[in-house]
């Protein structure tokens, strides 16, 4: 028999109070917030992001919500798309084990949350509303169905109507174009999607309706984007096992499979003070799924080229490659949007130490991430006179199994944006959000 995942969902999404959420749950959600408006903020000062707000302005929508780091407010729809492509755009966002859902939950709530003026207990409850799914990961699915319910949650819906907006949602299913990663339109992975569940919610609220079986229905929306998914992970414990309970923001920006491995490199390089002019090779251990990301040499130099020499490409595809992350963390000693320019990424210099790097894949380390949705990974340094140092990083920092304090992702995204009391004005609001009568009074701080 069919699971009505669709009305589960609708009804225990409707019916979550603030009560029900454990603690730890509620501590996590706010550190998301933390974390992911430090990757809007990082993506705002991006050049492929400034069209977006160029759009903003000449579409002239009512001011409802606030479009971080811009200045500027607009319809809480378009705040929600703006800022969620924005969180996108550095591939900065978090994990919550397997799924990627702070750059569609975090940027929806803030823009439904600020419209409807709601209290930040009921952000808060909204915010950590969404299902599991093991398959959907990063794509335009989990989103699709996530911003329905955070929004439908935000604006009151009953369990019907909940069911109407996922229907309005999910109808018709999105995915996406890889090719499309070339270009700043990969934000639109989160984006579109929250633009859609924000409209689907709005339209269930006045009255429209929506196939109320749309995600479990055999020509619905599950089996339309999979040709195999799972229902019952979908429902499976839910408001016992919280999945927000494993946030794990990240610290770099690109490819959490690649996270472990530069933290294993940065380790070692100032640890023993290396200058990357010594060493004579790096082996790496690696899950599978990161050497699948790599490409030969001749290959990656190619796609710099092109990337460096097209003015729509952007070095979005660099986020995910094994190599390119790797060696410029190493010969610069840090990983931030500064190693992504198209200055940078050229480096004759660089290029030539990419021959330096070997990689061995351990499979364990597969069953690893995707079990606990934890990155792992090693890292020997070999220097010209013989020296060798390992470093082997079992949970990649950030990770539920390896966490940080959160202000230190707020510090590295926001360096040469805040200053240290703009910082910790974000920072101190977020810890008490389920204090506030209005969540407005945290997102004048993000303007």
């Amino acid at each position: 028999m069919t699971i009505a995942v669709t009305e589960i969902i609708s009804t225990w999404a409707s019916g979550l109070k603030y009560e029900d959420i454990p603690s730890r749950t509620i501590a996590c959600a706010k550190e998301q917030v933390v974390g992911i408006v430090a990757a809007m903020l990082a993506g705002s000062r991006t050049e492929e992001c400034q069209p977006l707000y160029k759009a903003l302005r000449e579409w002239g929508d009512r001011e409802e919500s606030t479009v971080v780091g811009a200045n500027m407010k607009t319809s809480m729809r378009n705040a929600g798309l703006v800022n969620s492509i924005v969180a996108q755009t550095l591939e900065w966002e978090d994990y919550l084990r397997s799924q990627h859902t702070g750059a569609s939950t975090v940027p929806n709530a803030l823009a439904v949350g600020e419209a409807v003026n709601a209290n930040g207990k009921e952000f808060l409850t909204a915010l950590v509303a969404y299902i599991k799914s093991h398959l959907f990961t990063n794509s335009c699915p989990n989103h699709q169905i996530d911003a329905a319910v955070v929004a439908g949650k935000l604006l009151g819906l009953n369990s019907e109507q909940m069911m109407d907006a996922l229907g309005i949602s999910c109808f018709p299913p999105m995915t996406q174009c890889f090719a499309g990663w070339f270009s700043p339109t990969k934000g639109l992975i989160t984006g579109a999607p929250v633009h859609t569940g924000i409209t689907g919610a709005c339209l269930a609220k006045a009255g429209f309706k929506g196939f109320r079986k749309i995600i479990e229905h055999p020509d619905g929306f599950s089996s339309a984007i999979f040709e195999r998914y799972d229902l019952e992970e979908m429902v499976r414990d839910l408001g016992n096992d919280w999945r927000t309970d494993t946030h794990s923001p990240k610290l770099y920006p690109c490819c959490g499979w690649l996270d472990a491995l530069v933290d294993s490199a940065l380790d070692i390089m100032r640890e023993h003070k290396v200058d990357w002019r010594d060493i004579s090779s790096i082996d790496v251990q690696s899950p599978t799924v990161t050497l699948l990301l790599n490409k030969p040499k001749d290959e990656l130099i190619e796609m710099i080229d092109r990337i460096a020499g097209t003015d729509y490409l952007t070095c979005v595809p660099l986020f995910f490659n094994s190599i390119y992350p790797l060696a410029v963390a190493i010969v610069d000693g840090e990983l931030t949007p500064a190693q992504f320019t198209k200055e940078r990424i050229t480096d004759k210099k660089l290029h030539e130490f990419f021959d330096r790097i070997h990689f061995a894949v351990d499979p364990s380390l597969d069953v690893k991430e995707m079990q606990e949705g934890i990155n792992s990974g090693g890292v020997k340094i070999r220097l010209k006179n013989g020296t060798e140092y390992s470093k082997f990083t079992d949970a990649m920092k950030g990770s539920y199994k390896n966490p940080i304090d959160i202000r230190e992702k707020l510090e590295i995204c926001t360096r040469h944006i805040l200053g240290n009391q703009q910082r910790d004005e974000i920072y101190n609001a977020a810890c008490r959000i389920e204090q506030m009568d209005s969540i407005r009074d945290f997102t004048r701080l993000l303007l």
